[in-house]
């Protein structure tokens, strides 16, 4: 039993699945079931690496391959053994007839259909879900989630828990938890790869309320500068300005 649980609080690790060939495409995913590319599996080593010290004892995850195979990839390099629950509740928005497209494709075939963008909350993707419903099913999925957190606790079996899904569940997830409106998701930058964590109370038999505080927020693995020649860089010194990476593409 960790020192948060003693305190009746829970660590929950927030990861976004690594980066596919259709999210380097910038082509919406949805339900469709596609694996992790390379910079995906770098990502997802990544994470492993860093939550190897954070005594995780479950791993929940979106039943979708991208997900799956980040969550194996960090369950391996944890070292006691790891559950992983998979579940469908944990899955991306479907995006229906959008699914393969990219955005410029969306708005030239789909013209009068584009009120999601705008209003994501009171419009849904030709033939894809409805934000309600997303938001209902990862609420109901949180709660079976909290729950089973203290069950566990009290059985003296608790620890650390991952959530390995997609933007869509985690950023309505978060505007849940931290009493957000829903309007507001796009202000929580998600990026693929990334990690954040939340610590929730515990919630007591008879109690619906889970109060949680977020703790970390999109921290991504490290990208290395790029080398300049020694004269381009006394030159930045002297200016003092400092030598940025690669822009980062959207």
């Amino acid at each position: 039993m960790t020192e948060q649980n003693l305190q009746g609080t829970q660590r929950l690790w927030l990861v976004r699945h690594g980066t596919t060939q259709w999210n380097s495409e910038q082509r919406f995913c949805g339900h469709s079931d596609l694996p992790l590319s390379l910079e995906g599996r770098r990502q997802a080593q990544w994470l492993a690496r860093r939550l190897h010290s954070e005594q995780i004892t479950t791993i929940y995850s979106s039943d979708l391959l991208r997900a799956q195979q980040t969550a194996e990839i960090i369950a391996a390099h944890c070292p006691q053994p790891v559950r992983i629950r998979v579940s469908t509740a944990w899955r991306e928005l479907a995006f229906g007839d959008w699914e393969g497209l990219t955005y410029a494709q969306i708005a030239q075939q789909f013209a009068s259909h584009l009120g999601f963008f705008a209003d994501p909350v009171h419009n849904s993707p030709p033939g894809g879900e409805s934000f309600s419903d997303l938001v209902q099913r990862i609420q109901k999925a949180f709660v079976e989630l909290a729950c089973t957190a203290a069950e566990e606790c009290a059985q003296g079996k608790g620890g650390a828990a991952v959530l390995v899904s997609h933007g869509g569940p985690l950023r309505a997830l978060l505007c849940s938890l931290l009493a957000l409106p829903l309007e507001r998701q796009w202000q929580l930058r998600l990026d693929h790869g990334s990690l954040s964590a939340i610590d929730f109370l515990l919630p007591l038999e008879g109690t619906g309320t889970i109060m949680a505080t977020l703790a970390l927020l999109n921290v991504q693995r490290p990208t290395r500068l790029k080398r300049v020649p020694t004269a381009q860089a006394s030159e930045h010194s002297l200016t003092g300005q400092r030598l940025e990476g690669p822009m980062r593409h959207v």
